[in-house]
């Protein structure tokens, strides 16, 4: 059974977004592709049948519905198997735009396959590029980077989608997959003739090429956070006691009103989220609710502080924003405890005259949590104020550097991991080259050189997609638009 046949005859989609366009795009593949619109298609001006036209080349022509009524005029173009998107035979049809035109199309063609005894149904989501995975058009780090393409919503995820679409993480797994092959056959060879003086023809070239593969892929793994940032984006939590000027600092930061703001405290009862771009990152920047000792809020107040928790322990940063013209509200800082390392403190208010500096927030931070919260404020502590808009541009600034780290900074359009399914895998794979290389110094046989090697070259088959189950290939699948 090949690829085409396993995943379902022909399919046929709106390849095109919903809503009125001046063009929208129908696109169908698999053995049946050409004849399924053949059957509906006439060429305008005594022209060929799509199928004897030269291929990748438009032609203009009517569709009409069984029985003759005229459905568009469109452009058509197939592309034979096997040089096409999916590796089968592929139609578009450029036909008007409009939702409800094109599936009226679609349907037409659907009608017309079902009358001649032809296999076409609609897609599902992702089928397309599932085909070009199956059929050897795309490894999977370049199918995932298709999804990832379509739904970027900043420049560095657009960047880091195209850069992945044109193979280099797929390149930089293969040749590590090369390496670590010639180091499988080497030693699956000394396994074989174990009567050989020293077993493994060069030693010292096979660990120093072993340690290259490890350092290769700690390299690789060096990305991974950076890379889920840049393709995925960060949220950002914003917390503090009541009227410290969170809302106020969301507004400042997003520039324009997007919380609102009064001069009464508890203002903010649930938390809303913003999506900015600060420098190309697509950055989530939610304003919660006031934290305050229990005994002194209502009962929503504290379902309020509550998810402000829960959204502060989950963000990838949190900004403690802190009023700096009235003492430190010890309640707030208590209720937050010791945060995540990618913490921000905004001393707001700034343009006011100070209750407390840095070294008082070194100082109670200290008292509290110990002295490695006061180097906190010395590495993340920025006076602002909201209301004049000093200190915001910096602030900006600051969340990018703490959420991306030094590889976002230093970033130059090198390969990077993307996802955690990457780093999943690419650990994988360092572990077992690891447990090659331990096995190694320690003198062991070839034949446990050969099981971690085997382990490791798994994984990274994992990652390109040679060896993924099929299960997982079906969750990246799922992401997808239909059309694609």
């Amino acid at each position: 059974m090949n690829a085409a046949e396993a995943v379902g005859g022909t399919i046929v989609a709106v390849a095109t977004a919903p809503g009125a366009s001046g063009v929208g795009v129908l696109r169908l593949s698999g053995p049946s592709a050409v004849a399924a619109v053949d059957a509906l298609f006439v060429p305008v001006g005594g022209g060929p049948s799509l199928a004897s036209a030269p291929p990748r080349r438009l032609g203009l022509g009517r569709l009409h519905r069984d029985g003759g009524g005229f459905l568009d005029e469109v452009l058509a173009v197939r592309f034979p198997a096997p040089h096409s998107f999916t590796g089968e035979d592929v139609v578009e049809v450029h036909a008007h735009g409009g939702s409800f035109h094109l599936a009226g199309i679609q349907s037409a063609l659907l009608e017309s396959a079902r009358r001649r005894g032809m296999d076409l149904r609609p897609a599902g989501p992702g089928e397309f590029t599932r085909r070009a995975f199956l059929n050897g058009k795309l490894d999977l780090t370049r199918a995932e980077a298709v999804a990832d393409l379509i739904h970027a919503d900043s420049e560095l995820a657009r960047e880091a989608a195209a850069l992945q679409l044109a193979g280099g993480l797929g390149s930089a797994v293969g040749a590590l997959r090369g390496s670590v092959v010639a180091l499988l056959a080497e030693a699956e060879a000394a396994c074989d003739f174990p009567e050989e003086e020293g077993q493994l023809p060069s030693p010292e070239s096979f660990r120093r090429r072993l340690g290259g593969c490890v350092a290769s892929l700690e390299g690789l793994l060096s990305t991974a956070r950076f890379g889920r940032a840049a393709s995925r984006g960060v949220r950002v939590a914003l917390c503090g006691a009541p009227n410290s000027g969170k809302s106020s600092l969301l507004n400042a930061l997003c520039g324009e009103e997007r919380a609102i703001v009064a001069a009464s405290p508890g203002t903010t009862r649930d938390w809303l989220e913003a999506r900015v771009e600060f420098e190309g990152l697509a950055v989530g920047l939610c304003d919660t609710a006031g934290l305050r000792p229990a005994a002194e809020a209502d009962e929503v107040e504290r379902e309020g502080a509550r998810r402000a928790l829960d959204l502060a322990r989950a963000a990838d940063a949190v900004v403690v924003v802190l009023d700096r013209s009235r003492p430190l509200p010890l309640g707030a800082l208590r209720a937050l405890g010791p945060l995540p390392r990618e913490v921000l403190f905004v001393a707001n208010k700034a343009d006011l005259v100070g209750a407390w500096d840095a070294s008082g927030l070194a100082g109670t931070l200290a008292t509290e949590w110990g002295d490695p919260w006061a180097g906190a404020v010395a590495a993340g502590y920025l006076e602002a104020s909201a209301r004049t808009g000093q200190g915001v541009a910096e602030v900006r600034a600051r969340l990018v550097s703490v959420c991306l780290g030094e590889k976002g900074r230093a970033w130059s359009g090198e390969v990077l991991l993307t996802s955690a399914r990457h780093e999943a895998a690419a650990r994988e794979a360092l572990e077992a080259l690891r447990g090659a290389l331990e096995a190694f110094g320690s003198g062991a046989p070839p034949e446990l050189l050969a099981v971690d090697l085997r382990a490791g070259l798994d994984a990274l088959g994992s990652l390109v997609g040679s060896t993924t189950r099929a299960e997982v290939v079906e969750e990246i699948f799922k992401r997808f638009c239909i059309g694609k």
